[in-house]
């Protein structure tokens, strides 16, 4: 008496088990790399070097003076005022992303005492300055570190799973078709 022999359709079972996991772990990266770009600060207005800019500010929230290219070595000077109040500049901390085929980096914190319009102008010594610079929000890098640990860890899961599971299918039809084909006694 022999075991029955499983067909050879579950070798393409396993095949489209695996395939459909990897590419469930593609979505959940792709969707996840969509929501960290989205979390990224906006920029607004971008202007270049010695340019003046009118900038929205509120009382006592810091927004973030960016430069592009990050490697852009000037120490900027800053002026501006809200309301007879000057504007402060502290330096940044380092935050760089990539966004609209340019990289940027945070360089000045800018904070006003009152809220209103400035008109700000950041300037750099002659031949140092950046190519681009733009006010924009304080990054959230609490937010961003979550975004990218849970993708990462939700595909590198699916991947996983799906590899094992592919693999076993493999191994259990493998075994079961050998085991057969040997005659028990």
């Amino acid at each position: 008496m022999t075991k029955a022999s499983p067909s050879r359709g579950w070798y393409a079972m396993a095949g489209v088990v695996t395939v459909l996991g990897l590419a469930g772990a593609m979505a959940v990266l792709v969707t996840g790399m969509r929501s960290w770009n989205d979390a990224l600060p906006d920029l607004g207005q971008t202007f270049r070097d010695g340019e003046t800019v009118p900038v929205e500010l509120r009382a006592g929230e810091k927004v973030i003076l960016y430069v592009s290219p990050e490697s852009a070595p000037a120490s900027f000077i800053c002026s501006g005022k809200v309301a007879d109040s000057p504007i402060s500049t502290t330096e940044a901390k380092t935050f760089t992303f990539f966004r609209g085929f340019e990289t940027w980096a945070a360089r000045y914190e800018l904070v006003a005492d009152a809220t209103g319009t400035a008109q700000l102008r950041c300037t750099a010594p002659t031949g140092l300055g950046a190519k681009m610079l733009a006010v924009g929000e304080v990054p959230d890098n609490g937010r961003l570190l979550r975004i990218m640990g849970t993708t990462f860890a939700i595909t590198a899961g699916a991947t996983v799973l799906s590899i094992v599971a592919g693999g076993l299918t493999v191994l259990f039809v493998w075994r079961r078709r050998r085991a057969s084909r040997t005659p028990v006694r």
